[in-house]
């Protein structure tokens, strides 16, 4: 593993960022209480600003856990100003299933872990039978028949991936 990117070291990087991100986090809060006299909003700032920099360790330290922690936080935060922003509050809980969702995928992608993808492929079948029951475009019979085959096959594909391990 090379310590350097373009000659600077990996963790003077980390901590350049960590000092900037907590700077910009510390001027969110002041806009937020009193410029945008919302102070809710800091709880999705700071999500953002965490995230962004768990991004940053993730990928320049090859760290798994950072990129899954990092796609979450930063989805939560970004659908946090989404959601209060258009008023679609009512839908908070899908849009949080989708950042895990998303957060998944990421993790999938650059670490190549397919326990990832069918995270994602489960919560998303969950979250889109949750909201169909949500509407009432199912009954909750149907809803259970559809929901509990993923469930038992995400625990089956979880208990088989630690075994192999």
């Amino acid at each position: 593993m090379n310590g350097r990117v373009f000659g600077i070291k990996k963790s003077l990087i980390l901590r350049s960022s960590a000092l900037l991100f907590s700077w910009a986090f510390f001027a969110f809060i002041f806009v937020c209480i009193f410029v945008l006299k919302n102070p809710p909003l800091w709880f999705f700032g700071f999500c953002l600003f965490l995230g962004v920099f768990e991004l940053i360790k993730g990928f320049l330290f090859g760290l798994d856990s950072s990129l899954y922690f990092g796609s979450l936080l930063t989805g939560i935060g970004t659908v946090g100003f989404i959601f209060i922003y258009t008023n679609t509050s009512s839908y908070a809980a899908f849009f949080i299933c989708l950042a895990f969702i998303l957060a998944s995928v990421v993790t999938y992608i650059f670490c190549k872990q397919s326990l990832h993808l069918i995270l994602a492929f489960s919560i998303f079948f969950v979250s889109l039978y949750s909201l169909l029951l949500a509407k009432n475009f199912i009954s909750t019979s149907i809803f259970i028949a559809f929901v509990v085959p993923f469930l038992v096959l995400l625990v089956l594909e979880m208990f088989l991936h630690f075994k192999r391990r």
